[in-house]
């Protein structure tokens, strides 16, 4: 989604067109928010011709704040990406191997009531071809909704897909499934001695240079944006999340920095190990090993999605125009409509 047929001419930056006519990207976040009925979104374009940001709503209802480019949203399973980055790490310096067992690199786990989870390899898991059921079942959200703060925030998440059907053989099929970034969260972990949150600190956030991005959230944190159902405030339960399926609290701008270090830099990967993980899958063109892949008719693109109650995340990157797209928000959307397919063709031209 690069190009520029955007604001006034190529000759003109994004950061200057703003001040010459109105901002096209400011009518479309204002416009998405409304119809979708949202509270607040930050809406991020980097590329080679400029970087454009604009924010609009509330991050707060009680306190009534603004979002601002500095507020903190949960990003749900775009965290994915980091997660597959750090294994990846781990593969490259020879401490992992894609052709491994599951059951293997995580002896501590009690994984034999677990379809598919004895047979399956770390590949499996990192292109969701695995079959491992899902824990995000009926008992897990009941739980969650009620006590969030007390559940399990490692590989004993598992537990809860035990005893739930396989949704197929194990790397003959594509069925995505959180379990799958649970477990190598847990084997990463595992791998690097420590805690699976500094696991992402030491090899993602601070070389990317994501000084913003924590694993997890304290609900005391003022640069937080809060997230909203039709329940209230639901935020609690995105806050709480530190396993490998739904990791990271940040802002716009730190997921710029990543996608750009990881894609664009080489900076978290080796440019081998990146092509790897931009191949497709043999049994989904559409994914690749942590990363959603597509070609529309802006080019090639990589990235990821995320929703969970009270929050959405769309990040997109395309190789050959080098240019980044982020949006996030403490709602969650009515419509299947995507905005940044809007803002790519306002980028990028129809």
């Amino acid at each position: 989604m690069p190009g520029l047929a955007l604001l006034l001419t190529l000759a003109v930056p994004w950061s200057d067109a703003g001040a010459a006519r109105p901002d096209r990207l400011q009518r479309l976040l204002d416009r998405f928010l409304a119809e979708e009925e949202l509270d607040g979104g930050i809406l991020l374009v980097s590329g080679p011709e400029g970087r454009r940001v604009v924010v609009s709503g509330i991050a707060d209802r009680r306190e009534k704040r603004p979002v601002t480019e500095d507020t903190r949203f949960y990003v749900a399973s775009v965290g994915k990406m980091a997660t597959a980055a750090a294994v990846l790490q781990q593969v490259e310096e020879g401490a992992l191997s894609l052709d491994r067992p599951a059951r293997d690199l995580a002896p501590d786990l009690s994984l034999g009531k677990i379809a598919n989870a004895d047979r399956a390899r770390l590949v499996h898991l990192l292109d969701h071809s695995s079959g491992i059921p899902d824990y995000l079942t009926d008992a897990y959200q009941e739980e969650e909704a009620a006590k969030p703060e007390r559940l399990p925030r490692n590989g004993a998440l598992l537990a809860y897909a035990a005893g739930e059907k396989a949704t197929g053989p194990v790397g003959g099929h594509y069925a995505y499934s959180n379990s799958n970034y649970v477990l190598l969260g847990h084997i990463a972990s595992l791998r690097d001695g420590i805690p699976f949150a500094q696991v992402l600190r030491n090899r993602v956030l601070e070389r990317a240079g994501m000084g913003s991005t924590s694993v997890g959230a304290d609900p005391r944190d003022r640069s937080l944006a809060h997230g909203y159902t039709e329940d209230g405030d639901v935020s609690r339960r995105s806050w709480a999340a530190t396993t490998g399926d739904g990791p990271l609290v940040t802002t716009a701008g730190d997921l710029e920095r990543f996608v750009f270090a990881l894609f664009r830099d080489d900076r978290l990967l080796k440019a081998a190990t990146v092509r790897r993980m931009l191949t497709p899958s043999e049994n989904e063109e559409g994914q690749g090993l942590g990363v959603a892949l597509w070609k529309d008719r802006w080019g090639r693109g990589v990235g990821h999605d995320g929703r969970y109650d009270g929050f959405e995340a769309d990040v997109r990157y395309y190789p050959g125009r080098r240019t980044v797209l982020v949006f996030l928000t403490n709602g969650n959307q009515q419509s299947d409509d995507a905005l940044l397919d809007a803002v790519a063709e306002e980028v990028f031209g129809p």
